[in-house]
């Protein structure tokens, strides 16, 4: 008897274990401007939005320092296409160009990751 319940002792314990490892969190600073979009994580689990209003000609400067664990970003046009798409490991700080006036959505999707996303919209001069 002793024999079958240690087993599921261990297994049960493993499961909550993974339940709160994977549970939707945030743990650092983040700031929602309607020209800006900043994150420091110390620990996020889970998805966050944020939309702001561009208008063409104007840009996206943008730094994203991949850290640890797994973060993807995506920004998406008023249409619903992609302007971009990525993990920020192969490029940290970039421009993107606003080809068309609307609402932005940033889609920012993390797993146990610890990372920097700075987004600053700057105007056509």
């Amino acid at each position: 008897m002793i024999l079958i319940g240690l087993p599921l002792l261990f297994i049960a314990g493993v499961a909550v274990f993974l339940i709160c490892f994977n549970q939707e969190g945030f743990t650092g600073s983040r700031i929602k401007n309607p020209d800006a979009y900043l994150m420091d994580i110390e620990r996020m689990n889970g998805t966050d939005l944020h939309t702001l209003e561009l208008h063409e000609g104007g840009s996206l400067q943008i730094y994203f320092e991949t850290v640890k664990g797994s973060l993807c970003m995506e920004i998406k046009a008023p249409d619903g296409t992609a302007v971009y798409l990525g993990n920020g490991k192969e490029t940290t700080d970039f421009t993107v160009e606003i080809r068309e006036s609307g609402i932005y959505m940033i889609v920012v999707q993390a797993r146990q990751a610890k990372r920097t996303i700075h987004i600053q919209h700057t105007e056509v001069g």
